[in-house]
């Protein structure tokens, strides 16, 4: 089977995960570049990014029929995610794609975490709008730092700050689509974008995050969450003994 073919099957897979969980992909994508394909770190941090748009774009579609995406939250942290998330790009100027990779490993071990440990009980509304803006800020700087579109934190916060689950996911990724514009930007600009890789994984993310919406509107989602959470735990310590091996 051609590399091709085979990043097309990782990016419908990428896509389904993203979809069902609230994020864009690339924090998925970039360990699965590495440690499948020996992919150079740059090109896996930021290659997955221009996906990160379409399935975002793709899975908001879909959650948007169900009115699970709060535009006010959006549009909130967004206002610091923006210019937070170019910040967190442009350093990834001054620090070695090793370093990039450890963090995304520790990232992915936190975000594995939060799957696995159950929430908090949902209120009824979202509020303390400050926290917002303070979390948006520190999202942005770590989703432009990490080269993805910050959603797989904002899934938690939200929920934390009294949003009921599902509508924190469609929020999650209806945010990923504006926040990662301009982290693809500048990480464009500094030439960390390999298109022939961004390609193939988005021909398979387009129909994965549309199908991964669906599932988690239509079905129960709590062992579902904790299966990924365990999945993704394992993956991400496997990523971390990759990267400190230099194997």
């Amino acid at each position: 089977m051609s590399t091709f073919l085979l990043l097309i099957l990782a990016g419908v897979f990428v896509g389904l995960m993203g979809g069902m969980f609230g994020f864009g992909g690339s924090s998925l994508s970039t360990p699965i570049l590495r440690i499948f394909f020996s992919i150079p770190p740059y090109f896996a941090l930021a290659s997955p990014l221009p996906m990160t748009l379409i399935s975002s774009a793709v899975a908001t579609s879909r959650y948007q029929k169900e009115q699970f995406v709060d535009w006010n939250s959006v549009k909130k942290m967004l206002i610091v995610m923006i210019p937070a998330s170019a910040a967190g790009a442009y350093l990834t100027a001054y620090v070695s794609g090793k370093v990039l990779m450890i963090i995304t490993a520790v990232f992915l071990v936190y975000v594995a975490i939060r799957f696995i440990i159950p929430e908090k009980a949902d209120s009824k509304e979202l509020k303390r709008s400050v926290y917002i803006f303070i979390s948006g800020a520190l999202i942005g700087f770590l989703s432009g730092l990490l080269a993805n579109g910050g959603g797989i934190f904002v899934v938690p916060i939200l929920v934390l700050l009294g949003m009921k689950i599902k509508k924190a996911i469609g929020t999650s990724i209806a945010m990923v689509f504006f926040a990662a514009v301009p982290s693809l930007l500048v990480h464009w600009y500094l030439g960390h974008i390999n298109w022939l890789i961004t390609l193939a994984l988005t021909i398979g993310a387009f129909p994965g995050a549309y199908t991964g919406a669906y599932i988690t509107v239509r079905v129960p989602r709590e062992k579902l969450k904790k299966m990924y959470g365990l999945f993704l735990l394992l993956f991400a310590i496997y990523f971390a003994i990759f990267e400190i091996s230099g194997l």
